[in-house]
């Protein structure tokens, strides 16, 4: 009698844990799959270029169009390692260096090339060649899913090899935002990157895509980060075709080849600036600073001071673009 209603037990037992890790693990699954989608998804059937319904539900497309620098320009095609058609456009200074000097301006999260337009029109000023590339699945970029900024990453080097296989004399900047900065700073990393790349500025980075996102469901939904991120990634290497841990600019920075000025707001609410702070303790770059714009909210530090901005930016990069 006692074995029966101890076997009753451990059977109600056994099956309350099924039913429950297969409800944890179908809900995840769903919830995962969503989230995927709602973030990293670009496209609707209206408009395949449409940003993934995240950044669509925070940026309308009236507010997403800046001035394109009135300077010459041209557009320029890469075919990325995973056979997608890459767009950028070149911008040509005024007065003409002999192509010694370029800067790459990578915009961020949901934007396109056109969100990099600010920066590219003050190292244009400046006597630089810019290129400014549509990332991935934005702009006339092919692709379906961002992956912030792992395969952006990659991406990024073919572009700085491309300016490099045109103009071999060329030293260049990497200059990125928010996601972009994640790009550059993992492109600094990369075994590829050539030695015409003389210094990366990222402003508004993450340490990774995996502890960003934990803040955001933290600090948003109150959520405990297990088991929602874990699913979550699962649903990311099934759907999108990479890992949150992949994109990890903190174990780049650690292995940096060039200089590093990493820019932070200190209201910015999307990125803390306390992993700003984390990655300068962490870079092993040959040089590196820290810049603190008091009260810049996310991506926008370079309008909050736009003098402190781009001076500091100046006088960082100028000793890495002197011709030898």
């Amino acid at each position: 009698m006692h074995k029966t209603v101890l076997s009753c037990i451990l059977t109600a037992l056994v099956t309350t844990v099924l039913l429950v890790t297969a409800f944890v693990l179908g809900t995840g699954y769903f919830v995962g799959n969503y989230a995927v989608h709602f973030g990293l998804e670009r496209g609707t059937v209206e408009n395949p270029q449409e940003p993934p319904r995240a950044f669509a539900l925070l940026m309308p497309p009236e507010a997403r169009h800046y001035d394109k620098p009135d300077y010459t320009n041209e557009e320029w095609t890469l075919t990325s390692r995973d056979n997608l058609i890459l767009k950028a456009t070149h911008f040509y200074p005024d007065e003409d260096n002999g192509g010694k000097k370029w800067a790459i301006v990578v915009h961020g999260y949901g934007g396109t090339q056109e969100n990099s337009y600010y920066i590219a029109t003050y190292y244009l000023r400046m006597g630089y060649h810019v290129l400014t590339p549509d990332l991935r699945a934005a702009g006339k970029s092919e692709g379906r899913y961002l992956t912030m900024g792992y395969k952006e990453s990659q991406d990024m080097v073919d572009w700085a090899k491309r300016i490099a296989l045109y103009y071999p004399q060329a030293k260049i900047i990497m200059h990125g935002v928010s996601m972009g900065a994640a790009t550059v700073m993992m492109a600094c990393d990369d075994d590829d990157l050539p030695a015409n790349v003389a210094a990366c500025v990222e402003e508004s980075g993450y340490t990774s895509a995996f502890d960003l996102l934990v803040h955001q469901i933290h600090e948003s939904l109150g959520l405990p980060a297990f088991p929602a991120m874990n699913l979550l990634d699962w649903r990311c290497q099934q759907v999108a075709g990479f890992s949150l841990n992949q994109a990890v600019p903190e174990v780049a920075v650690m292995h940096a080849k060039v200089p590093i000025l990493f820019i932070h707001g200190t209201k910015d609410a999307l990125v803390p600036p306390a992993m700003a702070e984390q990655l300068y303790r962490d870079a092993k770059a040959p040089d590196k600073s820290l810049l603190l714009i008091h009260d810049a909210v996310h991506g926008v530090a370079c309008q909050k001071d736009e003098e402190l901005y781009f001076k500091t930016v100046r006088e960082f990069t100028a000793p890495y673009m002197q011709s030898d």
